[in-house]
C-alpha cells in the first residue's frame, strides 16, 4: 500500500524531522526534505506493482535532524515532545484505485485524505512504539488505526531499525477499499458477486529500515516493508481473485537539510 507520506508516495507533505542551526529556518523551526524512489503496490491488495518518486518536507526542532522516525509512520508534528513520550496531529494521503484492467467495471476511488493523531512511547531508548489513528477526509470517511513497534540501534554512522506491525480499520474504510456493490457486479467482467467487507483487523506485518549518515547534512535512506491483508479484506474477491494479501514494498533515497 502506497501512503503519502514521509517515505511512501509521490507528492509533499509535512512530518516530524529535523535541521541544523545553518539550514533554512521558519520561525524558530527548520525544514529538511526527503527524496525517494519507492516500489510497492498499485493499490491496497493488488498483486500489480508501480514504481514511482516520494518525498516529504519536515518541519521540526533544529536539534531534531537525527531523531528516529519510521518510514511507514504518518506524517506528523508533534505537540508534546519528551525522551519518553511524544504525541500529537498526523495525516496521510492514500493511493487512488482505479477501474482498468482487472477491476473494470469497480468504483474509481480517488486520492484519499486522513488526519488525526498519533502518540510515541520509549520504554527504552532502544524501543519505540507507536499508535496512529487517522480519519478519512476524502475519498473514504473510515477510521484507521496503526500500531508498530521498532527496534532501534546506531553503530557508528548507521541507524538500523525493525518490528512488527498491525492494522485495524472500521466498516467505512474496509467497505470503500474491499466491498463489491450490486451495482459493480452487473458492471464487472470479473466479479459476479456483490461482496460487503466488515471492518476489523486489516493487516499484519514487519517494517525494517537503514539511514547512514553521509554528511553532516545528507542522509541515505533504505527501506523494506511487508504486509498481510487480514479478515474481510483478505477473503475479499477482489483480493483472492486478481489481487494478493501478501503486500511487499521497497524504498530508497536521500534525506537531507534545507539551507
Amino acid at each position: 500500500m502506497k501512503s503519502i507520506l514521509f517515505a511512501t508516495t509521490g507528492c509533499l507533505s509535512l512530518c516530524a524531522g529535523g535541521a541544523s542551526a545553518q539550514s533554512l529556518t521558519l520561525f524558530g523551526y527548520n525544514l529538511t526534505a526527503s527524496l525517494q524512489a519507492a516500489a510497492a503496490p498499485s493499490c491496497q491488495g493488488s498483486k500489480r506493482y508501480s514504481v514511482f518518486p516520494s518525498g516529504n518536507v519536515a518541519v521540526t526542532h533544529p536539534w531534531q535532524f537525527d531523531d528516529f522516525y519510521a518510514p511507514d509512520d504518518a506524517a506528523s508534528l508533534a505537540l508534546v515532545n519528551t525522551k519518553i513520550l511524544s504525541f500529537g496531529v498526523a495525516a496521510a494521503i492514500l493511493e487512488d484505485r482505479g477501474n482498468s484492467h482487472e477491476l473494470q467495471g469497480m468504483q474509481n476511488i480517488g486520492w484519499a485524505g486522513e488526519a488525526g493523531g498519533y502518540a510515541n512511547i520509549w520504554p527504552t531508548p532502544w524501543m519505540r512504539v507507536r499508535v496512529e489513528a487517522l480519519k478519512g477526509l476524502f475519498a473514504e470517511d473510515g477510521l484507521r488505526v496503526n500500531v508498530g513497534s521498532d527496534l532501534v540501534t546506531h553503530p557508528g554512522k548507521w541507524t538500523f531499525s525493525a518490528g512488527p506491525r498491525f492494522s485495524w480499520a472500521d466498516d467505512h474504510y474496509t467497505g470503500t477499499y474491499f466491498s463489491i456493490t450490486p451495482a459493480e457486479a452487473l458492471a464487472s467482467p470479473r466479479f459476479q458477486n456483490p461482496y460487503a467487507a466488515r471492518g476489523g483487523p486489516l493487516s499484519a506485518g514487519l517494517e525494517a529500515s537503514t539511514e547512514y549518515k553521509w554528511r553532516p547534512r545528507w542522509r541515505l535512506t533504505l527501506s523494506a516493508n511487508y504486509n498481510r491483508l487480514l479478515d474481510d479484506a483478505a477473503a475479499s474477491p477482489i483480493v483472492r481473485q486478481v489481487g494478493s494479501a501478501d503486500q511487499f514494498s521497497v524504498a530508497g533515497g536521500i534525506r537531507f537539510m534545507l539551507r
